[in-house]
This record gives C-alpha cells, structure tokens and sequence, in this order.
C-alpha cells in the first residue's frame, strides 16, 4: 500500500481556497491571532445564549501573551472589512480560542459576542475576513460548504492544514479528529426533466476509489442502500438519489446528488418535486414529524429552475383530516446545497428568492376532500394583491406535487408573509425589529416577544377609551395604527363573507426599525378558504349568505379578545374615518371589486388549474369533474350575487348615508382631477360617471392643468369656493361636479434654420439667443418677432425666406421683424467669404502607463508665416508660430484641442475641427498562485487573477516551455521534480492598454512509503523477503518493530537498509533465527520527514509459505 503523508492533500487542495486580499498585513499581530474553525451548517448541535442555532466562527491566539480584540473587525465581505467591529474588550487568552456567533444580533454582551451578519454558505461569496483596529487583515478564509452540523477548521489548533470535522465539531475548545474533504459527489449522466420512454441513467465519479451507493424511492441513500454497478434503468417517475463513499476512512461521505425523472408525465402549471425519507409519513398524517429532504422545482415545460434541500412541515389543521394534506418547506443553508429556491415564483412580485414557502392544497376549499372550487383561499389573496389593498398576502402560484416520485396532485406554492425574511425584504424590517401577533384561537407573539403584546394592548387601549370623535385622539392613533389597513381587511372580509376570522386565521404586525417601511400596526390576510359561504361558521358571523350586511362586523362583539371590532367601532364615530371607510369601498366597487372584475379574476385562476383537474380528481375521488365545474359554477354566482348586494347594504347599516346617487364628473378645457382616491377624470374620459353615496364628504383634487375654478350643478344646492385646487362636497342627490381649465393661449411654432449650416452664426429673435440649428419656438398669436443675426466672421448676408409670414421692411434686410400670425420656418441664408481657414484635427488614445506621443495636426491656409494659439480644456497655450504646413503638436495630455486664433502673413483667418487626445486607465495585472507551494506528489496550482481594468484578454507562460494560455484564471500541472518557476501574466483591455507580472512558484520534495502486504519466504527467489521501498526520510530515525500475534517482537531494525531491495527480512525470528509460522503479523514504524515531522505506522503483514 501506499501511504501520502503530505500535509496538504490533493483533495484539500482542490478544495479549500484561501482568501489572499491585496491588504498591508498587520506586521506585529499576522500570525498570532487566526481563524482556527468555522461552521455555517449549524442546524441543531450547538445553542447559543439566546438558546439558537447560529453559524459561528473561531479564533485561536497562537503567541502566548493576552491579546485583545476590542476595535478589531470581523466581515464577510473582503469589500467591506470594517463590517462589524469589536464593540468593546474582548480578551484572547494566550493559547486559548474564542467563538464569535454570526447572529446578525449585533452585539457584544458578558463576554458573548454577536456579529451584524450571518453567513450563507451556498451562496459562494461568502468569507470570514479578521483585521486589526487599522483594517489590516489579519487572516481570512473563504467559506466553502460543509454537511449539516459540520465544520470546516485548522487540523490543530493554529494549524497550516485545513480540515473537515463531523463527529467532533467543537466551538470554542481545541480542534482534533481532523478528516479530508469530503468524497467527490456523483454525478447522473441525463439531466432531469420530462422524458416520453423509459431511460438507463449512468452514475458517474472520477475518484475510483469510491463506492456509490443510491436509491430510487426518494430516501436518503447510506451505505447500506443498493450499490451501483450499471446504468439504472428508469422506466416511470421516479426520484434518483446516490451518494459516494471512500475506502480512506478519513474522508468522509460525499455530498448527495438526486434528479426527478418524469417518464411520460407532462403538466401545463410548474412542478415540486419533493423527497424524503419520512416525508411520506409527513404527508400520510403524522403531524409532528419535521422530516428533512430535497425539493426540485420545474416550470410547465419541464425545466429544472432550481433545487435544494430543508425540512417540511405540517400546515393546515381542519384540512389534515385529508388524504391530500398541505406542508411548508424550509430551505436549509446549513444542509450546504442550497439557501433559497431562487426563481420569480408569483407573478405579482419581483422578488426571486424564497427560503420558506407555503404549499396547500386549497385547503379547506379541497377538491374531492370538501365540495370545494379548489380555488377560495388563493382567490381572495390574488384579488386582494390586484386591488393593491393596504394588506399583506400570501402570493399564490399554482402547482403539481410529486412525492417520492408519485404524483401526489394539484396545489398552490404560497408567499409566507408571516415571515422575517418577508418584511425584510419589502419593508426593510428585519427579524429583530418586528412586533408581529397572531390569533389563530390563542394569540401569540410570532416576532418580538412579550412587548409587542404589552404594546399593541396600549393602542388598543387607547382605541377604544378614548374618544375618537376629538381629532386630536385620532390624529395620534394614525400615527402609530394604519387605518387604511383595518378598512381594507374589514372591508374585503366582510365582501367575502369569511367565517373563519378574528378568533382564527388573524394576524398584524409593524416594524421598529426606523429606516424601515411600515412602521404603523397593519394586518395580514391568512387563510380565507372559509369564505362566500362555504365551510364551517367559526366566527359566528350574522349570515354567511350573499344578502350578508355590510356591518355586520360591528356586531361581532370582541373574537379573539383582541379588540378589532371594538377598534373598528370606536374608529367609526370618527367623521374622516367613515368618510375614507365608505369611500374606500366605492373606489373598490367601482374598479378591482366590481362584478366584471371579481368574474373575470376568478374565471382566469381556473382557467389555469382547469386543465389538471381531471387528474387530481382521478388520484384523490371523491367527485367528478363535473361536480368540480359545479361547485366553481355555484362560486360564481355567489360572487355575482354578492356584487349586487354589498352597495345596497351600506344605507340600512349606516343612517348617515344616502343615495346612492348619480355623480357627473365633467372637465372643460384641458386638466385632469382625482376623485376620491385613484378616480382620474380629464379631458380624454370625461364625463366620468359613478355612484356614490350621499351623508360622506368626497373629495375632488385637481392634479394638472391651469384651474380656473369649479361648479356644482344644480346650482343653489352647496355651499363651496369656487377656487380652491381641493372640493370637499357632501352629496344631496344626483350631481355633477364641473372642473373648468383655462383654455391655453394660442400659439404658433416658428422654426427657425439657417443655409449653409455648420457655421458660427447666431439668430437673436426678441433677445432670445438661437444657436442651435433647426430650432423650434412658440410664440403667441400675432406676437411681434424683432430679428438680428450675428453672422459667422467668414460668411456674409444674403436674405431670409419664409412660406407665410410676412419679413418687413423685407426678406433682403439683415434685421428684420415679422408678425406670427402663423406656423412657418425661417431660414437665414449666408454667403461664404473668401478667407484663409486654419483646421486642428486628431483624436487619438493612450494608455496611462506608457510614455506614448500623439500627434494633433493643424492645417494652416494662407501665405507663410502663420501664427496661431490653441487650447486644451480651455487652458489657452503658448503661441506657435511656424511656416510649415500641416503643423504637427506633439503631446500625451488629455482634452479636448481647440484652435484660439490664426493668422498668416496679411490677415486672420477663421478657426475650424477640434481634436482630442484621451488618456485611459491601463489594466494592472495581479494574480495569485494556489497554491505557490507544491509537493513532487501533488504539482497543480490554480492561478487566481486578481487584474483590475476592463481586461478582455489575458496570456500566461508557467515557466516549463508548456503551451500559453488565455483562460482569465487557468491550472497548470507542473512535473513532478523539484524545482522553481517563474509564471508570467500579460493583460490587455478593450483599449489595448497592457500590464504584465510574474509570480514564483516552487515544486519541493516530499517523501513516501511502499510497504508489501505480503511476501513467501520459501526460497523459489520470487517475493521471498520482506523489502520496502521509500523516499525522502531521515534515514537514521528509522525504527521498524513487528509482533506476532501474541504481542511478542519477532523482528526489529534501526536500519532501513536491512530491508532494501538488495537485502530484506527473511521471515525468520530476529534472535532465535527459526522460520516464522504462516500467518499475519502486525508492523510498526516510525520516522521523521526532511521536514522535521514525526510519523507513526502500522498495519499489517500476511507471511505465507
């Protein structure tokens, strides 16, 4: 056997790349304090004092003195080294670690330090960078994923080499029981996605020392699954996973490979395909179960968007009581496959990257589980994002599940709102400044502990106690209340009728953070599948039918205990608060929440689903496809009912009101006025024509235009000024409101040209300078035009022409004037002089690192000698005078040459071209080589270019006559001798600008064993003695002792050259000298590298006669 006692393995090497920054290191520190291990997998083996599974990171002080960190910094990001500061004393015992939680708590408390960031471990940018209070670096690491509960560490304490640790992760104590990196993972030789036959998969590793073992059941495969031998044949849908193992036991198990191949099953909507070892028994009942496994996500067409790995879940309650059961997904960073599933899921957002996400199965609106339409619950939540309500929802897409493989029917992926990473990524409010409570028969504190309770009853409190009706007490509720949100949650509630609200299904929230968005209390829509008359009446609401009052709210007394009815009732008496409630509702009636809309929005979502609802309803029963089709028929007309309904039930609840009445909005001229809110009415769409209700006071805005004043038709009937931009007007009967614009003064559009162009001539037109040719101008009907050129030193009068108006005196006399009493264009017409011309031309780029010349010539007319000035950006130069003819200036200075003045021998001259000479940034070549020292058994190197500039090309020589390469960061295998090389790098940029560097990289020596694990001391001079063969040892450490089985020393040697090949032990007893029985025997060695190291052997011989 062979035995590679290299410090760095050739996996390790692969693998960990080290962070090299372009930093002054801190020349008294460097060294002395290190990042000694790090773990972004911790899921649920180390707490901290927060009783929470955060990553962390450890330091280790190598010198012995006290060190301490207080003004040091800590970063992931090699951009931003000062991220998080050491806010305080921090004391590194000599010798001793320290462990740094990666929280984003941002703190440093007792000792217990907290980090502003955490650290995401699939990403692949992420790195621990660790600097003095200078901002030197100290040391850094990239992070590299790891397993779940791993870390990744010095083999010791300080150490050179990297390691992987499993079984004795250990924060904040002494590192040991190092491995290497883990075994390469598998890989499948088809991709996944639809196939219409059956296919033979290959699963393939390029390390033949592995063993892969997979599964085609959706389980975690171990090494007691089946062994891959051939290509598995896959004749339907089904999940494949495989894992590699090592035959070196100090290289743990590889990362897990898995693929869903569909064997002729197609979908219209996208496709979860999720697996797990007890996911089925998840999805089978057993609520209480947390299993972990992969998910793949797949659009309509069958391909892979993205996929990962996390934990499932339990959701729903009631709908558990069916087969067909919903759960949520949690990616898991720390499972080191992947931290989100990254994809623009919804179509109502932007956002593309989720790493919690819901997925039901329509809940209580379950088809065949409950006469349900499938389709409730994600309705009202599509409808509420649509009507842009003042509410956060769950954003829906719809979806087919696959579990294990199986087809398992049609869900809905659903947005968590009631989530951190939700209001962090919308509103900036993170997980530590948010108030956010639920009742879903209890309530509870989701986010911000027992405070958020104790302050939102201080609000509530101060709702229903004091007196709304005095403006002040409201003025101060808005402050802290958004009172836009309980009208819209009131609203859509009671729209839809839900029964199960309140006392369940309940939740809202504000954020603390004061750069954050949503600061004010608001509300979250949860699950809204009980609604438009359909399951359980949980609420107790007066009438769940589509005749259902519109109050009917208010008589709900307190569900929940949380006081929102009490709220909205206090809140009503308030006249600005009613007024924006019914307002409210009749801007949603009139647009989002009118019959079309509603209809037209519902029959959409079905039609999406419609085409995989034969499937579901032959997987799950329980109906057919046409009691399906009835039940979204009876849905429908609840809807339709329900429209007609609402608006007539508001006069009844509130006797305030009346009406409804007919409003005319009417504009005459040109503006535009916003009616209540998002009403606009202007010259293209009036009158504009709505309903609305009399006892409220709507207001009318003007938004654009010259506003002249407004009227109120009948006239007599309001009392109103005329004039203000704002009408506040509470309706008495049918109306029409009249929003009068001053008509725009006529005009009429001169252009105004000149012939020929491309001279210095300017137009004064009533003082109004005119340089710029064609140019338009406005003037007023019949505005009188006062004209005066400024003509162009070289060129002469000749007229002006014109199509319709009328030049006075006439058309030939240089200043004229004109009457605009029409559209017209008029041109100036010039001559060109006879004169000398001087020409500077040249446009010319250099690069900054160069000592290059460009050449600006100057053209020069005339008879000799010629005088003339240029500038450069407006600094004039030196006067040249010169008889030559083109004049050359040499020059590398940046900007922009213009001539200043010419003359030759008898007059000036004019001045024309322009030339530019621009300076651009050259690249500056950098790289890396990792790493630049290698061992004779492993000689690769990748070089890691570090060049800045817009590099379009790069050329490497590695020192070794190879071939160069262009790749931007290549490898290079060297041979394996001892010896040193010089790697060189030439970079260019778009420009052509160049740069170039070396680096030294140095191949050394290492040393090895060959060992025999058997030989036949029988004297046919084939294999008869025990030799070994051997490099790069001290050969006067050597010590070889070998024992029988009964511990007894037959054979031992201080020197190595017995057992070379010319000599070799012989089998025999080393003092007895008898012939040694067949058998196995036990050896141990031990010796020192040229390196210093220590090394001891063992293993076993096999003596065979």
């Amino acid at each position: 056997m062979v035995i590679n006692l290299n410090p760095y393995s050739s996996g390790m090497l692969k693998k960990i790349y080290l962070l090299f920054i372009t930093i002054i290191f801190s020349s008294s520190l460097k060294g002395q304090v290190v990042i000694n291990e790090f773990s972004a997998a911790n899921f649920d083996s180390f707490v901290d004092n927060y009783g929470e599974y955060h990553d962390w990171v450890e330091i280790y002080n190598t010198s012995s003195n006290s060190i301490d960190l207080n003004g040091w910094y800590l970063s992931d990001k090699a951009t931003n080294l000062t991220k998080w500061q050491f806010p305080g004393p921090f004391i590194l015992n000599a010798n001793t670690t320290a462990l740094i939680y990666c929280s984003g708590r941002d703190e440093l408390v007792g000792g217990i330090a907290h980090t502003n960031f955490k650290i995401t471990q699939t990403k692949g940018n992420e790195i621990f960078v660790l600097s003095d209070v200078s901002a030197n670096v100290v040391d850094s690491i990239t992070v590299i994923p790891h397993q779940k509960t791993h870390s990744r560490g010095r083999d010791v304490n300080g150490g050179l080499n990297w390691s992987v640790f499993t079984t004795t992760v250990s924060p904040g104590a002494n590192n040991n029981g190092a491995l290497l990196d883990y075994a390469t993972t598998p890989s499948f030789s088809l991709p996944s996605g639809y196939y219409s036959a059956g296919i033979d998969v290959a699963i393939n590793s390029p390390d033949p020392n592995v063993t892969i073992y997979y599964t085609v059941d959706g389980s975690l495969p171990d090494n007691t699954s089946l062994v891959y031998n051939s290509p598995v044949n896959i004749t339907s849908t089904t999940v494949l996973k495989a894992v590699a193992y090592s035959s070196n036991s100090s290289i743990p198990r590889s990362f897990l490979e898995y693929n869903t191949y569909f064997i002729n099953d197609t979908h219209t909507v996208s496709i979860l395909s999720i697996a797990g070892t007890d996911l089925g028994d998840l999805l089978a009942g057993s609520w209480n179960l947390e299993p972990q496994g992969t998910v793949e996500y797949f659009d309509s067409n069958g391909s892979l968007l993205d996929k990962g790995t996390g934990e499932y879940n339990k959701h729903g309650n009631d709908s558990w009581a069916y087969d067909q059961r919903g759960f949520d997904f949690i990616m898991r960073d720390q499972f080191g496959y992947n931290y989100a599933v990254n994809d623009k899921i919804f179509e109502t957002k932007d956002r593309d990257s989720f790493q919690r996400l819901i997925v039901k199965a329509a809940a209580n609106d379950n088809f065949s589980f409950e006469d349900g339409a499938h389709i409730r619950d994600q309705y009202v939540h599509h409808l509420s994002q649509l009507a842009d309500l003042r509410m956060d929802e769950r954003s829906y897409a719809p979806c087919i599940v696959y579990l294990n493989g199986e087809y398992w029917g049609v869900y809905d992926i659903r947005e968590k709102a009631d989530d951190h990473d939700f209001t962090d990524y919308y509103y900036d409010q993170s997980k530590n400044d948010l108030q956010f409570l639920k009742t879903w028969g209890a309530t509870w504190s989701e986010y911000g502990g027992p405070q958020a309770q104790t302050d939102w009853d201080a609000i509530k409190n101060y709702i229903t106690t004091n007196p709304m009706t005095v403006q002040t007490n409201y003025d101060y509720v808005k402050g802290i209340y958004n009172t836009g949100s309980i009208i819209d949650y009131f609203l859509l509630n009671s729209y839809v009728v839900a029964s199960d609200w309140l006392n369940w299904n309940t939740a809202w929230w504000r954020g603390l953070d004061i750069n954050g968005d949503k600061k004010k209390w608001r509300y979250v829509l949860w699950d809204m599948d009980a609604t438009f008359d359909h399951y359980i009446n949980y609420t107790g609401v007066p009438s769940t039918s589509p005749n259902a009052d519109p109050c009917d709210p208010s008589s709900l007394n307190d569900p929940g205990g949380q006081g929102h009815v009490p709220i909205w009732n206090a809140l009503l008496t308030n006249p600005d608060f009613f007024d924006d409630y019914i307002n409210r509702w009749q801007d949603l009636a009139n647009g989002p929440l009118s019959c079309a809309n509603m209809v037209g929005l519902l029959d959409s979502m079905i039609a999406i689903i419609n085409p995989e609802m034969p499937r579901q309803i032959s997987r799950w029963g329980g109906g057919t496809y046409n009691d399906w089709l009835g039940n979204v028929q009876d849905l429908r007309n609840f809807i339709l009912a329900r429209c007609d309904s609402m608006n007539t039930g508001f006069v009844p609840c509130y006797t305030q009101l009346s009406g409804p009445f007919s409003v005319s909005v009417e504009i005459i001229g040109i503006g535009e006025v916003e009616m209540s809110d998002g009403n606009i009415i202007n010259n293209l769409n009036t009158p504009f024509i709505d309903q609305r209700f009399g006892g409220v006071n709507l207001p009318f805005e003007v938004k654009s235009g010259t506003f002249q004043n407004w009227e109120i038709l009948p006239a007599g009937s309001y009392v109103y000024d005329p004039y203000v931009d704002t009408l506040i007007v509470n309706i008495q009967g049918n109306i029409t409101i009249r929003a009068n614009f001053i008509p725009p003064t006529p005009t009429r559009n001169i252009v105004f040209d000149i012939q020929p162009t491309g001279t210095n001539t300017t137009i004064s037109a009533n003082g109004q300078l005119i340089n710029i040719f064609p140019q338009s101008v406005n003037y007023i009907l019949g505005e009188t035009v006062n004209l005066v050129p400024s003509l162009d030193p070289l060129y002469g009068f000749s007229s002006w022409t014109s199509d319709s108006v009328i030049l006075l005196p006439n058309n030939t006399t240089e200043n004229s004037v004109f009457d605009a009493n029409h559209h017209d264009t008029i041109v100036l017409q010039t001559y060109l002089l006879p004169t000398i011309t001087a020409f500077i031309s040249g446009n010319d780029t250099i690069c900054s690192n160069t000592n290059d010349i460009s050449n600006i010539q100057v053209d020069l007319g005339g008879i000799p000698p010629f005088i003339f000035k240029y500038s450069i950006d407006g600094v004039v130069q030196e006067e040249i005078s010169t008889n030559s003819t083109p004049y050359n200036i040499s020059s590398n200075v940046a900007g922009t040459y213009d001539l200043i003045s010419f003359s030759d021998a008898f007059e000036s001259g004019n001045l024309s071209g322009q030339a530019f000479i621009t300076v651009v940034e050259a690249p500056k070549a950098e790289f890396i080589p990792e790493p630049d020292t290698m061992t004779i058994l492993y000689t690769s190197t990748k070089m890691i270019d570090l060049s800045t500039g817009n590099i379009n090309s790069w050329l490497w020589s590695f020192g070794d006559n190879s071939p160069f390469s262009n790749a931007s960061s290549p490898f290079h295998t060297y041979s394996d001798s001892i010896a040193s090389y010089q790697i060189n790098l030439l970079v260019r940029d778009a420009f052509g600008c160049s740069d170039s560097t070396y680096k030294i990289v140095i191949v050394r020596d290492d040393f090895w064993f060959y060992i025999p694990n058997s030989f036949t001391p029988d004297s046919d001079d084939i294999n008869d003695r025990f030799q070994i063969r051997y490099h790069g040892i001290r050969e006067e450490t050597f010590i070889i002792n070998i024992y029988n089985r009964y511990n007894e020393v037959v054979f031992s040697s201080e020197n190595i050259n017995e057992l070379s090949s010319e000599n070799g032990w012989d089998g025999r007893h080393h003092t007895k000298g008898f012939p040694l029985l067949a058998g196995t025997y036990v050896y141990e060695l031990y010796f020192q590298d040229f390196d210093g190291w220590k090394h001891h052997e063992n293993g076993f011989i096999n003596l065979i006669r």
